[in-house]
Protein backbone atom coordinates (compact mmCIF):
# COMPACT_ATOMS: atom_id res chain seq x y z
CA UNK A 1 0.00 0.00 0.00
CA UNK A 2 0.97 3.27 -0.70
CA UNK A 3 1.17 6.48 1.58
CA UNK A 4 1.40 10.72 0.78
CA UNK A 5 4.65 10.11 2.35
CA UNK A 6 5.83 7.99 -0.48
CA UNK A 7 4.57 10.38 -3.38
CA UNK A 8 6.32 13.53 -1.49
CA UNK A 9 9.68 14.48 -2.80
CA UNK A 10 12.48 13.79 -0.48
CA UNK A 11 13.87 15.99 1.51
CA UNK A 12 11.11 19.33 1.86
CA UNK A 13 8.89 19.59 5.35
CA UNK A 14 9.21 15.53 6.36
CA UNK A 15 12.16 13.98 6.35
CA UNK A 16 12.00 10.57 3.45
CA UNK A 17 11.35 7.67 5.76
CA UNK A 18 11.96 5.07 3.49
CA UNK A 19 9.58 2.50 1.98
CA UNK A 20 6.17 2.10 3.65
CA UNK A 21 4.79 -1.24 4.09
CA UNK A 22 1.39 -2.18 5.81
CA UNK A 23 1.72 -4.10 9.04
CA UNK A 24 -1.84 -4.97 9.64
CA UNK A 25 -3.79 -6.24 7.95
CA UNK A 26 -1.48 -8.44 6.46
CA UNK A 27 -2.35 -8.66 2.87
CA UNK A 28 -2.15 -12.04 2.54
CA UNK A 29 -4.22 -12.38 5.32
CA UNK A 30 -6.78 -9.91 4.10
CA UNK A 31 -6.69 -11.98 0.41
CA UNK A 32 -6.94 -15.19 2.45
CA UNK A 33 -9.56 -14.24 4.16
CA UNK A 34 -11.63 -12.90 1.09
CA UNK A 35 -11.02 -16.25 -0.67
CA UNK A 36 -12.44 -18.36 2.13
CA UNK A 37 -15.39 -16.45 2.48
CA UNK A 38 -15.98 -16.69 -1.72
CA UNK A 39 -15.38 -20.32 -1.06
CA UNK A 40 -17.97 -20.59 1.38
CA UNK A 41 -20.68 -18.73 -0.62
CA UNK A 42 -20.01 -20.66 -3.76
CA UNK A 43 -20.63 -23.68 -1.92
CA UNK A 44 -24.17 -22.46 -0.69
CA UNK A 45 -25.02 -21.42 -4.07
CA UNK A 46 -24.24 -24.86 -5.02
CA UNK A 47 -26.21 -25.79 -2.15
CA UNK A 48 -29.16 -23.89 -3.69
CA UNK A 49 -28.84 -25.07 -7.11
CA UNK A 50 -28.95 -28.63 -6.37
CA UNK A 51 -31.95 -27.96 -3.87
CA UNK A 52 -33.76 -26.24 -6.41
CA UNK A 53 -33.01 -28.79 -8.93
CA UNK A 54 -34.26 -31.56 -6.69
CA UNK A 55 -37.48 -29.47 -6.05
CA UNK A 56 -37.90 -29.18 -9.83
CA UNK A 57 -37.48 -32.47 -10.36
CA UNK A 58 -40.12 -33.81 -8.16
CA UNK A 59 -42.65 -31.37 -7.95
CA UNK A 60 -45.19 -31.62 -10.21
CA UNK A 61 -43.41 -34.85 -11.09
CA UNK A 62 -44.39 -37.14 -14.22
CA UNK A 63 -45.08 -40.65 -14.14
CA UNK A 64 -42.41 -42.10 -15.64
CA UNK A 65 -42.83 -42.89 -19.29
CA UNK A 66 -44.29 -46.70 -20.02
CA UNK A 67 -42.07 -48.00 -22.83
CA UNK A 68 -43.78 -51.70 -22.15
CA UNK A 69 -45.86 -53.82 -24.20
CA UNK A 70 -48.91 -51.27 -23.76
CA UNK A 71 -46.54 -48.56 -25.74
CA UNK A 72 -46.38 -44.72 -24.84
CA UNK A 73 -47.62 -43.54 -21.59
CA UNK A 74 -46.96 -40.73 -19.23
CA UNK A 75 -49.03 -38.53 -16.73
CA UNK A 76 -48.24 -35.02 -15.57
CA UNK A 77 -49.54 -33.21 -12.66
CA UNK A 78 -51.06 -29.74 -14.37
CA UNK A 79 -53.47 -29.01 -11.69
CA UNK A 80 -52.21 -25.19 -11.80
CA UNK A 81 -53.21 -24.63 -14.67
CA UNK A 82 -56.20 -23.94 -16.91
CA UNK A 83 -57.12 -26.52 -20.48
CA UNK A 84 -56.34 -23.23 -22.27
CA UNK A 85 -53.39 -22.74 -20.75
CA UNK A 86 -51.83 -26.12 -21.81
CA UNK A 87 -50.62 -26.80 -25.33
CA UNK A 88 -48.87 -30.61 -25.92
CA UNK A 89 -47.14 -30.79 -29.58
CA UNK A 90 -45.42 -34.05 -31.34
CA UNK A 91 -41.96 -32.82 -32.70
CA UNK A 92 -40.31 -35.71 -34.25
CA UNK A 93 -40.40 -38.58 -31.72
CA UNK A 94 -40.65 -35.97 -29.02
CA UNK A 95 -43.73 -35.56 -27.30
CA UNK A 96 -43.90 -31.67 -25.53
CA UNK A 97 -46.40 -30.02 -23.23
CA UNK A 98 -45.56 -26.04 -22.61
CA UNK A 99 -48.17 -24.69 -20.12
CA UNK A 100 -47.65 -20.77 -19.38
CA UNK A 101 -49.77 -18.81 -17.51
CA UNK A 102 -49.74 -15.23 -15.94
CA UNK A 103 -51.72 -13.39 -12.74
CA UNK A 104 -51.56 -9.79 -11.82
CA UNK A 105 -52.85 -8.27 -9.48
CA UNK A 106 -53.01 -4.94 -7.72
CA UNK A 107 -53.39 -3.77 -3.56
CA UNK A 108 -55.65 -0.59 -1.86
CA UNK A 109 -52.33 1.24 -2.05
CA UNK A 110 -51.24 0.68 -5.71
CA UNK A 111 -48.78 -2.14 -5.64
CA UNK A 112 -48.40 -3.37 -8.65
CA UNK A 113 -47.35 -7.57 -8.73
CA UNK A 114 -47.04 -9.60 -12.06
CA UNK A 115 -45.91 -13.52 -12.00
CA UNK A 116 -45.45 -15.52 -15.28
CA UNK A 117 -44.99 -19.27 -14.73
CA UNK A 118 -43.52 -21.89 -17.42
CA UNK A 119 -43.81 -25.76 -17.16
CA UNK A 120 -42.37 -27.52 -20.05
CA UNK A 121 -41.75 -31.16 -19.95
CA UNK A 122 -40.23 -33.54 -22.81
CA UNK A 123 -40.73 -36.92 -23.48
CA UNK A 124 -39.00 -39.25 -26.25
CA UNK A 125 -41.86 -41.72 -28.10
CA UNK A 126 -40.28 -45.27 -28.15
CA UNK A 127 -39.51 -46.74 -31.33
CA UNK A 128 -42.01 -49.18 -30.42
CA UNK A 129 -44.87 -46.64 -30.11
CA UNK A 130 -46.73 -45.16 -32.87
CA UNK A 131 -46.17 -41.53 -32.31
CA UNK A 132 -49.16 -41.21 -34.74
CA UNK A 133 -51.61 -42.41 -32.79
CA UNK A 134 -50.83 -40.39 -29.50
CA UNK A 135 -53.53 -39.16 -28.03
CA UNK A 136 -54.10 -36.72 -24.64
CA UNK A 137 -56.63 -36.49 -22.12
CA UNK A 138 -56.93 -34.02 -18.69
CA UNK A 139 -58.96 -35.82 -15.76
CA UNK A 140 -58.39 -34.34 -11.99
CA UNK A 141 -55.28 -32.33 -12.78
CA UNK A 142 -53.53 -34.85 -14.79
CA UNK A 143 -53.00 -34.99 -18.33
CA UNK A 144 -51.92 -38.17 -19.78
CA UNK A 145 -50.31 -39.14 -22.84
CA UNK A 146 -51.05 -42.45 -24.56
CA UNK A 147 -49.96 -44.19 -27.95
Amino acid sequence: MLCRLQLAPPGGLFPWPGPVRTLWPQPGALLAELERELRLEMERARDVVSSFERLFSTAGAASAAGSSDEGFCVSQDVKDFAPEQLSVKVVGRKVVLLAQRETQSADAQGAFSYKYEVLKREWEVPREADAEALSCSLRDGRLRIAA
